[in-house]
């Protein structure tokens, strides 16, 4: 007898990017950290009725290939390459989350610097000590407002609100990392990837390969106690030699 258990091993290999271009050297890509994985087939049911309750026939209509996998390492690599299928840019954006408050200093300007050699690249708000946000302006802030210059840094506000302590947030950018700027591409383009689900389990396996893959679906949600864990979705379709999906097992 056979039986599975655990989440086993899902491969992804990479054919061909958003834009239709096969790739040269396809890499595959192990994901990280599996917590579940499925291959999911269905059929339509067609049946055939006459005068009475029950069908007289029935048949298969057209048939649906679909997969899922959650797995908790985060790689924008690995998202771009079964989800986009773009181009990967060096550099990242961090956020910098005040806590720990400062005065506002006499003459009303803080300027912000940020850490690790990073460029500042925007401003993510101010909150009072009580944490009760201050209104951005243009110019001339009254009694809990700001104004804020991108090209400085430049944190200004009112005289009535010298010596306030605040939190002051913002976002910078740093060399290391990646980012990705998803483009608005024409329906239809996609990126396409093969892939493979193994399980192993008291000395037996059972693997599936579905040769063709696109993602539908890519959901990255977070939780206030928990990891947080990307999940995608795909559908499959046959390859040019109309296989659809191949199995093995030790039974």
């Amino acid at each position: 007898m056979q039986i599975a258990f655990g989440s086993g091993l899902f491969y992804a290999t990479p054919l061909m990017d958003a834009y239709g271009n096969a790739l040269a050297s396809p890499t595959p890509i192990l994901l990280g950290i599996m917590q579940e994985a499925s291959v999911d087939l269905s059929y339509d049911s067609k049946e055939l009725f006459g005068s009475e309750q029950f069908a007289v026939d029935a048949a298969r209509g057209q048939g649906k290939l679909s997969g899922k996998a959650k797995a908790a390492q985060i790689s924008l690599s690995q998202m771009n390459a079964l989800v986009f299928g773009q181009t990967l840019q060096p550099g990242q954006v961090l956020v910098h989350h005040a806590t720990t408050p400062q005065d506002i200093p006499a003459g009303g300007k803080i300027i912000v610097t940020p850490p690790v050699a990073g460029l500042l690249a925007g401003d993510l708000g101010v909150r009072g000590g009580g944490a009760a946000p201050f209104a951005r302006v243009l110019a001339a802030p009254a009694k809990g407002e700001y104004t804020y210059d991108s090209g400085t840094g430049e944190y200004a506000f009112a005289a009535a609100d010298v010596g306030v302590p605040v939190f002051i947030d913002y976002r910078y950018s740093v060399a290391t990392g990646k980012s990705l700027s998803v483009r608005n591409l024409p329906m239809g383009d996609m990126p396409v990837f093969q892939g493979e689900l193994y399980l192993k389990y008291k000395g037996k396996s059972i693997y599936v390969r579905v040769p063709n893959f696109v993602s539908n679906k890519l959901s990255l949600s977070t939780k206030q106690d928990d990891y947080t864990i990307p999940d995608f979705e795909f559908t499959g379709y046959a390859d040019e030699f109309g296989e659809v999906a191949y199995w093995s097992s030790s039974e």
